[in-house]
């Protein structure tokens, strides 16, 4: 090879490590702003947390309030509040105000999946392997499910009460859709204290009565809601100790990060310890 010839090989080589040092040096800035735009994206995520949490502390602070008149009720009304620079939505539901799943008869299991807009086979399949689900017998209703037919998934029904409504989504018959359609106004925390109207969400109460959706407390308690009529009841606080409370937060950044909580909470009325803490997701 002439001296020219090499001259113009090293140049073409060197031309070469240029762009590969280039490419490299513009993957290492892209990697960077990438682990900056995490970093910032992160740090959005943990600030929304901390406002979500504050939100359920403020939450709590307000149902304890010794003024009759600041004191929140369980009315399941959206209150927006700031906390710093996070914009606030806070909800408090009575648990009593919801569907016990766990201690259901099978009318009212019929009326829960109507609610959840499931209708012939897959209604009857749904209800009858939600009630083996929780009863304590080993006998299959018609339509219905039990430790056999869960067996090759290995899952095991309790044959009592369900521990999460998202332990619904195990039963035969109940898919995703179905349970996010009825987690709104189903609980598993009132087996023991049972369902009152007082508060309660439309939707329970035509599941809880005989007469359906044409209950006269149903229809007047979604007039309530969609703020038909004034909800009278709502204004009372009522006594809330010793009944789960349900507290939903969500917490908006002005960048756009968003955290959700929920917790169920139970005031115990007693000044050492005056609340207590079912669940925190």
């Amino acid at each position: 090879m002439t001296r020219a010839g090499e001259e113009g090989y090293a140049l073409v080589a060197a031309v070469a490590s240029i762009a590969v040092f280039a490419a490299m040096a513009l993957l290492v800035l892209s990697a960077t702003r990438m682990g900056i735009e995490d970093a910032r994206a992160e740090q959005g995520r943990l600030q929304a947390g901390a406002a979500a949490d504050a939100g359920i502390a403020i939450a709590l602070s307000n149902l304890l309030a010794n003024d009759d008149v600041q004191r929140w009720t369980a009315d399941a009304r959206v209150r927006r509040l700031t906390f710093g620079q996070a914009a606030l939505r806070i909800r408090v539901v009575d648990e009593r105000g919801k569907v016990p799943i766990g201690a259901m008869n099978e009318g009212q299991a019929t009326r829960l999946l109507e609610q959840a807009g499931l209708s012939g086979d897959r209604l009857l399949i749904a209800r009858d392997s939600l009630l083996d689900w929780i009863d304590n017998d080993r006998d299959t209703r018609p339509f219905g499910a039990e430790a056999d037919y869960y067996q090759a998934a290995g899952v095991v029904p309790p044959g009592s009460t369900l521990t999460s409504v998202e332990e619904l989504g195990l039963i035969r018959g109940f898919d995703a859709a179905t349970v996010a359609r009825l987690k709104p106004f189903v609980t598993v925390f009132t087996i023991m204290s049972g369902f009152d109207d007082k508060y309660a969400d439309p939707r329970a109460i035509a599941v809880m009565s005989k007469a359906g959706a044409g209950d006269p407390t149903a229809i007047q308690r979604s007039r309530e809601r969609a703020g038909q009529r004034t909800a009278l009841a709502f204004v009372s606080t009522g006594d809330l100790f010793n009944r789960p409370l349900s507290i939903e937060v969500d917490a908006d950044l002005p960048d756009g990060a968003h955290a959700r909580r929920h917790a169920v909470v139970e005031l115990t009325g007693a000044s050492a310890r005056p609340y207590l803490v079912r669940a925190y997701e």
